[in-house]
């Protein structure tokens, strides 16, 4: 996964917050209380001066610091490669201008960046209230249901533990609310349907990496995507939700929460997702990818060239199915008279998973067996060898076979 060297730096706000160790009452709440006692009485008699000048100095030094130190963290910590080593000279320009409408008007006015909009802030019993009547009265599936259940449980246990910091209860608050927010705007007879089927997707989507994310046995490289993934969901149903959201701003979030979800499918989702140990690697790092960029591009605080080089990822997702080589491949899978469910399962993944590897992953669904045992066949065809090879190996292994 991941490379663990980083982890620790890149530890997101998600991952910090709900994964490290419960630090000890009180941590970074500076107390100045001790300097104000011993400065306002005034018999100087009792208190020797050395005392009174020892207390203040290291009140007044320790305050700044965790005021400085707290607030960039929370903020945008992302890129922690620098903001100095980022802007090589002629990369501060917005990436092509091909994928521009794909992703924000050409200028970036309504980056997201500046939208902080926030969920309901409510009791840990109105939590688990309002989320467990979403849950029951949502359309996911009596296992959806469950998981969606012990991934509440899961998020109120950090709520209602004494030991949690303030900022861990906070996370766990929103995401929970977020979750119910989402499932119960999927039930709204006032939203499309589209958007209906969005938000259940979104609801799931913070479920499962919810759980992922508090599992004692995940890894480091786990950590730091699950976290990026809830933070970014987080961040999308927040936002979604606010009704003064902007049709582009809105396209945006719609579309990158779409990148996300599919992501976390082709991860995660029993009968969906690669078998393949280096297969499944190989999407978690797109997903990865794709989860840090969008982050970054949100972020107020991250540098021009950062922010380009993140809009250019997420514009090379969003283009996935615009891909010529994508393009020969489709029409080769209809010149085989590929059924539509495995056109379908093809363009889905690719925007899942970008091109080639979600192409590739396609190839090996139960809807293309008979497709590509066809074109594996077909050696007169320069895409028998690709065929050939992801009916055998890892379809990660198989892109030098895509042809020239």
């Amino acid at each position: 996964m991941a490379a663990p060297a980083a982890a620790p730096a890149q530890a997101q706000t998600v991952a910090s917050d709900l994964n490290e160790p419960v630090p000890p009452p009180g941590e970074g709440e500076p107390v100045p209380p001790p300097p104000a006692e011993e400065e306002v009485p005034p018999p100087a008699e009792e208190v020797p001066p050395p005392v009174e000048e020892e207390v203040p100095p290291p009140a007044e030094e320790e305050v700044p610091p965790p005021a400085e130190e707290e607030v960039p963290p929370g903020e945008e910590e992302v890129p922690p490669p620098g903001e100095e080593e980022a802007p090589p000279p002629g990369e501060e320009e917005a990436p092509p201008a091909e994928g521009e409408a794909q992703v924000l008007p050409a200028d970036g006015e309504d980056a997201p960046p500046v939208q902080e909009v926030a969920l309901p802030t409510l009791t840990a019993t109105e939590i688990k209230t309002q989320v467990d009547t979403s849950i029951s009265g949502s359309a996911l599936s009596a296992a959806e249901k469950a998981k969606a259940q012990k991934s509440l449980d899961s998020l109120l246990a950090i709520i209602n533990n004494p030991q949690s910091t303030p900022s861990q209860k906070a996370t766990a608050e929103s995401l929970a609310t977020g979750m119910g927010e989402a499932l119960k705007l999927s039930k709204d007879a006032t939203v499309s349907k589209e958007d209906q089927a969005r938000f259940e997707k979104i609801a799931r989507g913070i479920s499962e990496a919810s759980l992922k994310f508090t599992d004692p046995k995940a890894t480091i490289g786990d950590l730091l995507l699950y976290g990026m993934v809830l933070e970014d969901l987080n961040r999308v149903v927040t936002n979604l939700t606010d009704k003064t959201l902007t049709p582009e701003a809105k396209a945006f979030y719609s579309k990158w929460a779409d990148v996300l979800l599919g992501g976390l499918v082709a991860v995660e989702q029993p009968g969906a997702a690669p078998t393949k140990p280096e297969d499944k690697k190989k999407v978690k790092e797109n997903l990865q990818k794709n989860a840090a960029a969008l982050k970054t591009y949100q972020s107020a605080s991250a540098s021009e060239s950062e922010r380009s080089a993140a809009k250019q990822t997420l514009d090379e997702q969003a283009a996935a199915t615009s891909n010529d080589k994508y393009q020969e491949l489709v029409e080769e899978l209809k010149r085989l008279k590929a059924p539509q469910a495995c056109l379908d399962v093809v363009q889905n993944r690719t925007q899942q998973a970008g091109w080639p590897d979600g192409s590739l992953w396609a190839l090996t669904d139960k809807s293309c067996v008979a497709t590509v045992k066809a074109g594996a066949a077909d050696t007169n065809s320069d895409w028998s060898a690709l065929f050939s090879c992801v009916t055998t190996q890892a379809f990660s292994t198989c892109t030098a076979r895509i042809p020239e």
